[in-house]
């Protein structure tokens, strides 16, 4: 008999191996095996050898788990033509089972799933064959050499008449969830009957999750010996889960809930959501089990299929599908820790089936590491916060006097403030400081980074790190050498004194408050071009040792968005030791307060650095409104409105008084409907009220804004309310302000407005509203009722709370992260932040507006240029794609001429035919970051695939522009020496990033150190950072070449802002990517390409050119009294937040050309010569204050803007009085 097995699971190769090899040579005549290895790491190739095996083959048993899907679909049409046998195992997937065929059974005939206790109603003649079919896959999932052997005998007996072979043993199969004692393997169905089997202890009790099929080996080699280690200091709770999903959650509760002991710590080896698969906890019992339980679960996890040595020497870590089952998936159980802690290891090489066997070996640190934080986990719950001794880190980046305790609009000072309060009142031994002690002591005490103001008593002041051990324990590391190279002999020159390291931070009792060091950039501005992985400064090293090693802390809370630490050198998922970030956290449970708004940083935070992130909300929102000559322009345009009804023959001279006031306030303009629309998203624009304080939900004002923003958008059924209401009136929704119907969007929001109060104050529609038809009435009550829970959520808060329970070592429940006015469900805040399920991307409303987008920016270039633009290129980034589910994905399939088509676990595309398109297919360049490289590899897989398919179409090249670059492309390679390989690869990859392991580029480091003498260095920086490619075979290669050839031919360059929360002017990444993106271009093609931003967060998709995008965050922020004075309320943290705008516009200025020179004008007006506003300025922040009059005389050096003498001279004697005031 002639049996073929297809898998890519390692371990069942392993297993079948062994078992073949226990059969003699006359039993192994009659039985040939073969194994065909599916597991993705050579390209499997379907050749004519193959298909000769098969044909000969006699059964074949397929297990598509894990296997590429375009694999899956050749193999599967290949093997329904065969007449073997066929029996698929491993998956349930509908599609592999319809190819059953054993015996007389077929597809049709099985149960799904298929059980040994359904066999009664199988018809008779079926039915042994059904009974096969449940033990084959039995056998499968019990894993195992003695599983296989029963495997192999039962096919050779029963369909292949090899009675020589022996009698196959009943499959060894776990059938239900149980406990099983890891040493003796005797299953208990209750806690109870294990414990009684154990001797009596009160020690803590931590429960494993492990899989009791598959391999048994994993038991012995991995289970056993963690379980071991625990014993050493707690009491193990050993679960074995039958299956990774349909696992019943009461009977997991029963286990764990069991009146003997209380589970204190779980940790859980599972892949996927807990006890439900690829699927998900959809009816969320899971969670809520979780949370009844209220303790940490920690996910360390097997490398079941990666070698050991493989996993070591990556830069990547985990490849993609590792990284969603056993990282993002049980991250939304609200697992944390995600790193592996087992691996295959080679043993021996069976020539004759061609398989390497393999076992599952523990990672020694890697295990050290996760024993050593189930301890310090368990500690939190058994220290008395009396003893608890802890590190609060803030943040001073740049380093100086001007940014201490900086976070993402967070008032760090004041929240610190509160955090203190609130450990004094649980009987942490502390003392109470108030905010402005705490800027006492850090700012005016000179406690900062590298200080330019302080004197010699801030250096007394620091605390003295000594460590004559420092360079021995420094070099034990792989990257030390690096960092003495870079760095010079410890201490180095970075924070240090006489040999000392110098931390600069406070002890409070039993609570060190210290600010995280610095990189070294600032210090050495040379630096900043130097590495696209800069090592850290020694002191940066001393810092977490000192907190690890002498300060001695039971836990690490890192305060606000974000720091440095999580960015440091390292695996981008699966850390190992050598990874700084795991190697500087140690075995501390680490605690993070992070800006809920920013999932895609977030999640690196939270898996490079072992963090549990605690979210923290937003400021509350509030129109932007109207100000000054904005306001007489807008008296303006009513007076002209109303002379057109009375007095028609005064609106020639209003009209040219209103032209002539816009081109005034550079608005460019040659009608009143555009001075209208213009008014209208400006005064209606959200904006941020100053910054958030940990603890403090939004008050009843704010909230009930926050409701009406979030009814401003339509989300299928949940209706906009100015939509509903529009409807009532018999209006077109889709007009918009740009239609000339301001007036009546005007009144929409007023009544939009009314109805939102009155809802709030009793629960029900006005009265006015009860008379219109029943279906517009229910839609209204579904939408005002979503809109409600939206206003409740942001007026309550956990963060605060959240902590106090985590430094308990209790559970803290996930909530997804992102725009708390997209998707309000991410408050309230003070959740477990996770990321959502990236298979969901793109979504059908990020689809049609990123389609929206494409279709604007085309329309506007043919409407310019006459005709189509051949390449755009496209900033893509994890935080707008987090946040819209992709809205640049939907971009970039438009230009391509694709759509979406569905799927359940993975979205599927469609090709539109060309005479449906109605135009050419672009070609596309798509700049990725480090963030969306680690949150998103499923779509550079997606998008590569797509880019391979475009480029094979039979259309002419004139129609496909994308195809004929990518010719152009494979012609370029070829004569440049490029092997086929390389060049069918290479020739139609279009997407570039950072190199594996990078994040970031150094154009933000030359702009904040201004150590850059002309434009073109910032272009080479962000191409020097940027060149490497992403394909289908390549994974970061450096191809600075490919990469400009493609940007010789960008006529567009563009870029989606997707939140109200950053205009283009509140974010560096603006400038680093876009500007820098921008810039590469010009130089690459001498000259400029057109660069659009297209605002997304409004209810219609706009795009503009990046200078009216750049005027406007200007216009309704950096210059807005409204936007100025809600951040002044926050003192020392308001002008320190407005002066890296300052730098931001700099940093726009010189990477796009699309900053005129009136902004700086403006600038210098309404913060320097406005006396009163420098009056304030100096006071809330005088060293941020000072670097703000530095950035505008910088701005006037760069020949960015060329002012008066009179105003350069009062300019530079602002300048000369504060430093003199600062020193």
């Amino acid at each position: 008999m002639n049996i073929i097995v297809l898998t890519s699971n390692e371990m069942i190769q392993a297993h079948l191996s062994e078992a073949y090899r226990s059969l003699n040579d006359d039993q192994r005549s009659l039985l040939k095996l073969s194994v065909m290895n599916l597991d993705g790491r050579q390209a499997f190739v379907l050749d004519s050898e193959k298909e000769r095996s098969f044909e000969e083959a006699d059964l074949l048993l397929f297990d598509a788990h894990g296997v590429r899907k375009e694999v899956v679909g050749r193999l599967s049409r290949f093997i329904s033509s065969l007449t073997a046998h066929v029996v698929p195992v491993g998956s349930d997937s509908s599609d592999i089972r319809a190819l059953t065929r054993l015996g007389s059974l077929r597809a049709d005939d099985l149960h799904v799933p298929a059980l040994r206790s359904r066999a009664h109603s199988i018809a008779e003649e079926l039915r042994q064959d059904y009974l096969s079919f449940v033990s084959f896959n039995e056998y499968w999932r019990g894993g195992g050499a003695a599983n296989m052997l029963g495997l192999l005998c039962m096919a050779g007996r029963e369909y292949g008449h090899c009675d020589i072979l022996p009698e196959p043993a009943e499959p060894n199969v776990l059938q239900e969830l149980c406990i099983v004692d890891p040493a003796t393997r005797i299953a208990y169905s209750s806690a109870s009957a294990y414990w009684s089997s154990r001797t009596a202890s009160s020690r803590p009790v931590v429960a494993l999750f492990f899989l009791g099929n598959g391999n048994p080996g994993l038991v012995s080699d991995c289970i056993g010996p963690i379980s071991s280690k625990i014993e050493e200091f707690a009491d193990v709770l050993p679960i074995a889960f039958p299956s990774v999903m349909n696992i019943s959650v009461t009977r997991l509760q029963e286990l764990l809930q069991d009146a003997e002991r209380r589970v204190n710590l779980l940790v859980n080896f599972l892949p996927f959501r807990l006890g439900s698969g690829p699927g998900g906890d959809a009816n969320g019992e899971a969670k809520e089990l979780l949370t009844v339980l209220g303790v940490p679960m920690l996910h360390p996890f097997f490398l079941s299929g990666m070698m050991h040595e493989e996993w070591e020497h990556s830069a990547r870590g985990l490849n993609p599908s590792q990284l969603l089952v056993q990282v993002m998936l049980p991250e939304l159980d609200g697992s944390i820790e995600t790193y592996p802690v087992a691996a295959l290891q080679r043993e021996s090489t069976d020539r004759e089936l061609g398989i390497e066997r393999t076992r599952l070996a523990l990672i020694p640190e890697r295990t050290d590491k996760l024993i050593g934080r189930i301890r310090r986990w368990l500690n939190l719950q058994s220290t008395s916060n009396r003893e608890k001794k802890l590190a609060l880190i803030g943040y001073n980046y740049p380093p100086g006097e001007g940014n201490v305790f900086g976070g993402s609009f967070l008032d760090t000072f004041e929240s610190l403030s509160r955090l203190l309060t609130l450990l004094k009142q649980n009987d942490y031994d502390v003392e109470e400081m108030t905010a402005e002690e705490l800027h006492a002591s850090f700012v005016e005490g000179g406690l900062v980074n590298s200080g330019v103001w302080s004197g010699e008593h801030a250096v007394s002041s620091m605390i003295r790190f000594h460590d004559s051990d420092f360079q021995r324990k420094l070099l034990s590391r792989v990257w030390g050498e690096g960092a003495v190279a870079r760095w010079g002999e410890p201490p180095g020159d970075v924070m240090s004194e006489e040999g000392a390291f110098l931390l600069p931070g406070i002890i409070n009792k039993n609570v060190f408050i210290g600010l995280q060091p610095s990189r070294g950039i600032h210090e050495h501005p040379e630096q900043a071009v130097h590495d696209r992985t800069l090592l850290p400064p020694h002191q940066y090293t001393a810092f977490y040792q000192w907190i690890r090693e002498e300060w001695k802390a039971d836990a690490l809370v890192h305060i606000g968005t974000h720091g440095t630490l999580e960015f440091q050198q390292g695996k981008e998922s699966g850390m190992s030791a050598h990874c700084i970030p795991d190697d500087f956290i140690g075995e501390l449970p680490h605690l993070y307060f992070y800006y809920v708004g920013n999932p895609s940083e977030a999640m690196i935070a939270k898996r490079r650095s072992h963090a549990l992130l605690i979210g923290y909300q937003a400021p509350p929102f509030m129109e932007a409104e109207l100000y000054g000559e904005w306001s007489d322009l807008e008296a303006l345009l009513h007076e002209y409105r109303a002379a057109e009804q009375l007095d028609p023959d005064r609106c020639t001279a209003i009209l040219a008084r209103m032209l002539d006031s816009a081109k005034q306030l550079h608005l460019n303009a040659g009608e009143p409907e555009t001075i209208e629309e213009e008014l209208y998203r400006m005064k209606r624009s959200l904006i941020p009220s100053g910054l958030h304080v940990l603890g403090e939900g939004y008050s009843s004002e704010e909230a009930s804004a926050h409701m009406r923003f979030v009814l401003r958008h339509e989300r299928g059924s949940i209706r906009s309310l100015r939509g509903l209401l529009a409807d009532l009136q018999g209006r077109n929704t889709e007009a918009g302000a740009a239609g000339g119907e301001t007036e009546l969007w005007h009144e929409l929001d007023q009544q939009a407005e009314a109805v939102v109060q009155a809802y709030i104050d009793t629960r029900e529609l006005p009265e006015s509203y009860r008379g219109a038809p029943a279906e517009w009435r229910a839609a209204m009550q579904e939408s005002l009722e979503y809109g409600y829970t939206s206003y409740q959520a942001s007026k309550s808060n956990n963060e605060l709370q959240s902590l106090l329970r985590a430094l308990e070592g209790r559970y803290i429940p996930a909530k997804l992260a992102g725009d708390a006015l997209r998707s309000p469900e991410v408050l309230p805040s003070g959740y477990n932040l996770v990321q959502f399920d990236p298979r969901a991307v793109p979504s059908q409303t990020a689809a049609e507006r990123g389609a929206a987008t494409a279709e604007n920016s085309i329309r506007r270039y043919y409407d310019e240029h006459g005709e189509y633009p051949n390449t755009t290129a496209v900033v893509l980034w994890g935080l707008e794609t987090s946040r819209t589910q992709g809205e640049t994905i939907g971009q970039i399939l438009h230009y391509l001429g694709v759509r979406i088509a569905g799927g359940t676990m993975r979205t599927s595309y469609d090709i539109i035919p060309l005479e449906q398109l109605g135009r050419p297919r672009l070609n596309v360049v798509v700049q990725i970051t480090g963030v969306f490289r680690d949150m998103f590899p499923n779509l550079l897989e997606d998008l590569n695939r797509l880019f391979q398919r475009i480029s094979e179409l039979d259309e002419p090249e004139e129609e496909n522009y994308f195809k004929a670059r990518t010719c152009e492309t494979a012609a370029s390679l070829s004569q440049n020496g490029y092997s086929a390989e390389e060049m069918a690869d290479l020739a139609s990859a279009r997407i570039f990033g950072p190199a594996e392991g990078a994040y970031g580029t150094s154009v933000t480091r030359l702009i904040e150190t201004k150590h850059w003498s002309g434009e073109d260095e910032l272009g080479k920086a962000y191409e020097d950072s940027q060149h490497y490619v992403y394909s289908l075979t390549q994974r970061g290669r450096g191809e600075p070449e490919l990469l400009r050839s493609h940007l010789k031919a960008v006529d567009i360059v563009s870029q989606i802002r997707s939140s109200h929360e950053h205009e283009v002017t509140d974010s560096d990444h603006y400038y680093e990517y876009f500007g820098g993106l921008s810039k590469a271009v010009e130089m690459a093609k001498g000259g400029k390409a057109d660069i659009h931003i297209t605002d997304t967060t409004g209810e219609h998709v706009i795009t503009e050119e990046a200078e009216r995008a750049i005027a406007r965050g200007i216009q309704t922020r950096l210059t807005n009294p409204k936007w100025i004075d809600a951040l002044l309320l926050h003192s020392y943290h308001g002008a320190q937040q407005i002066a890296r705008r300052f730098e931001n516009v700099m940093g726009l200025a010189a990477t796009t050309g699309s900053v005129a020179p009136w902004v700086f004008e403006q600038l210098n007006d309404v913060y320097v010569k406005d006396e009163s506003r420098s009056r304030q300025m100096e006071q809330n922040n005088k060293w941020a204050y000072h670097t703000m009059v530095e950035t505008l005389l910088e701005s006037h050096q760069r020949g960015y803007w060329k002012p008066d003498e009179e105003t350069l001279d009062k300019l530079r004697r602002k300048y000369i009085e504060l430093e003199g005031n600062l020193e």
